[in-house]
């Protein structure tokens, strides 16, 4: 049974429709399949159309801009991040903040109810750093937004037009955008009382943040995704791409606590490293550079309301696709 047919069967019943992106030996498996929608009213899915890529975001956008400004010798990685950002008082350091062992914790009242400015001030001022600082991976979307805010004062535009100026642009990744047409895109929640959500970012962060948030809001088809992953494999050249990409397959935390630099990891059968993400709206990437090989899924599995089952259906996916890695 091939990946995506098994994929097939994981995701049943699961998410209203998924599109998925199997690359290996120079080969592209494509699959389409369910309804774009279910509610209002059902509607078909169809190939090209572009998804919330919720946390896919990090490592499209956000962690690509920081390894060019890695690579162009403007940013290292045990800088901290206050010597872009000094009202952040912590000495969280980028590595910490990418690889997600900063420890940084605190709880903000009522946090998807303040504005953009409120917001932005209470995470870089109202978090403190715990005992897990370097000894546990702990996820949080605040690690990749605070990244972004120090990218954005390295270059003097908010972080999602740099995203679009220096890594969508340059690679070519067409439909990629933070501002799509409503039309083109895979809707994520519905209720009566709010209507269809379309085309508006589903994470409430990053709605508020806006222009600001490099943790979620890029929008995207398969074929960006697929365009990616052969920068990263080197298949495509342009000056943009940082190199080497597979440099990041490798574990960057001080206590060999398996994450790299934005990007998780996982192994295989024959004990190789690949990158992984995933986004809660549904999305999730596995990525080997020196093999060629990458596997894109990008659902909406929070339509009309998040369905839990997906979850433990796409973590067996993973292992068993691992599995078969030889």
């Amino acid at each position: 049974m091939g990946p995506l047919t098994n994929l097939a069967n994981k995701l049943s019943g699961c998410t209203p429709g998924w599109s998925a992106a199997y690359l290996h030996d120079g080969v592209s498996e494509l699959r389409v399949s369910g309804q774009r929608q279910l509610w209002p009213h059902p509607a078909p899915l169809h190939s090209g159309s572009l998804y919330d890529l919720a946390s896919l975001t990090k490592v499209v956008g956000t962690t690509t801009l920081f390894l060019q400004a890695l690579a162009a010798g403007s940013v290292s990685l045990d800088q901290p991040l206050n010597t872009l950002l000094p009202e952040f008082g912590a000495q969280t350091t980028f590595r910490q903040a990418l690889t997600h062992t900063s420890g940084l914790e605190g709880y903000i009242p009522h946090r998807d109810e303040l504005a953009a400015t409120a917001l932005r001030q209470a995470l870089l001022t109202q978090l403190t750093v715990t005992a897990e600082c370097d000894t546990q991976v702990v996820y949080r979307d605040v690690n990749l937004l605070l990244v972004g805010w120090a990218l954005e004062k390295l270059y003097l535009a908010p972080i999602q037009t740099l995203i679009t100026r220096r890594v969508l642009k340059p690679l070519g990744l067409d439909s990629a955008t933070f501002t799509p047409a409503a039309s083109r895109c895979v809707p994520t929640s519905y209720s009566p009382a709010t209507g269809l959500r379309q085309g508006v970012v589903h994470d409430p962060k990053s709605a508020i943040l806006g222009c600001h948030s490099g943790a979620a809001g890029l929008f995207a088809s398969l074929e960006d995704l697929m365009r990616f992953s052969e920068f990263a494999f080197g298949v495509r050249l342009s000056a943009a791409w940082p190199a080497p990409f597979g440099r990041l397959v490798a574990d960057y935390t001080k206590a060999g606590l398996g994450r790299s630099l934005g990007w998780d990891l996982r192994i295989d059968a024959a004990k190789r490293l690949w990158l992984y993400h995933t986004g809660y709206t549904g999305t999730f990437w596995l990525l080997q550079p020196r093999l060629h090989r990458a596997l894109i899924v990008l659902s909406n599995r929070v339509h009309p309301q998040p369905n839990v089952n997906f979850l433990a259906r796409r973590d067996e996916f993973v292992a068993e696709f691992l599995k078969a890695q030889h």
